[in-house]
């Protein structure tokens, strides 16, 4: 009985091992046949669009730049809807951009846990925000609505080297789009609930080989979503208008140079907090819409 079962145990591991060399055989033939595969050109393999980026001061690949960055392209920014510079928030690791508390274009930016917590004149932010390389020294008016844009970037971790004091949190890069080299029209129209209406209108004209010029219009409008109980003002509401001229002149194929300047006005009230407890010696009550306010702000 011994015999027999030696035999067997014999018998099965001569069965795997020739099942394990043929199994070898046939993926080394495999792999042959495959190896004669053609393989794609540059051009298949290289697919994958190709993200330009000015994290550097100077145009990189998004993929060979050593800064954590993330860019933002304008067709990426249509089609999601982007309205302005805090929606980027929701994209973002470590980052925080909101509107300050009872403003519309006040900006409170943190990134990786450095910011300004109250964006008053005194205090200078850890975040910096450019638009077209021009710092913005104040986080007032710093709410920056999207349009007739090339690029977002947002360089997180300390930027002193490149960008100076006042980004050791990291930096909020808008990049507005060049002129071209045709006539160019644009028009884009949005509507919404709460009575959204937004339109943007894009000119641009070249005057001659070496100049262009170019501007943009834009009007964003929308109800509130809440009231304040106090002055009957509607609470969250849009009431925007603004202009972008610009002109460019590229005398050299080495030397690009931008005129431009842009104005806003902001027409929307105030947007008032929301009370989360009832008053201790009012007794205000918690507003069953989060969106109502009991605020003497106007």
């Amino acid at each position: 009985m011994r015999l027999t079962n030696r035999k067997k145990k014999l018998l099965y591991r001569s069965a795997a091992a020739l099942l394990a060399l043929s199994s070898g055989a046939l993926g080394a033939a495999h792999a042959q046949q495959s190896s004669g595969a053609p393989a794609p050109d540059g051009e298949a393999a290289s697919d994958i669009q190709k993200v330009v980026v000015t994290a550097r001061r100077r145009e990189e690949s998004l993929q060979d730049v050593p800064v954590s960055v993330t860019a933002f392209s304008a067709d990426q920014l249509s089609k999601q809807g982007v309205p302005d510079v805090t929606a980027l928030a929701l994209a973002l690791p470590n980052t925080t951009l909101k509107a300050s508390r009872a403003t519309n274009s006040t900006l409170t930016a943190f990134i990786r846990g450095v910011g300004q917590a109250d964006p008053l004149a005194g205090f200078e932010s850890g975040v910096g925000i450019y638009i077209d390389d021009i710092y913005l020294a104040r986080p007032q008016a710093a709410v920056a609505d999207i349009y007739d844009v090339e690029r977002i970037e947002v360089l997180r971790g300390p930027q002193g080297t490149l960008y100076g004091r006042n980004t050791i949190g990291g930096a909020v890069k808008y990049v507005t789009r060049k002129l071209g080299s045709q006539p160019d029209v644009r028009l884009r129209a949005t509507a919404g609930n709460y009575g959204q209406l937004d339109g943007v209108v894009t000119a641009s004209t070249p005057l001659s080989d070496t100049v262009r010029i170019g501007g943009t219009v834009a009007r964003f409008k929308r109800d509130g979503f809440g009231t304040n109980l106090y002055t009957g003002a509607e609470n969250y509401d849009k009431d925007v208008t603004a202009l972008r001229l610009s002109a460019e002149f590229t005398p050299t194929p080495e030397l690009f140079i931008r005129i431009a300047g842009d104005g806003t006005k902001d027409d929307s009230n105030p947007k008032n907090g929301h009370r989360l407890t009832v008053g201790r010696t009012s007794g205000a009550p918690i507003l069953s819409n989060e969106f109502d306010t009991r605020a003497n702000l106007t």
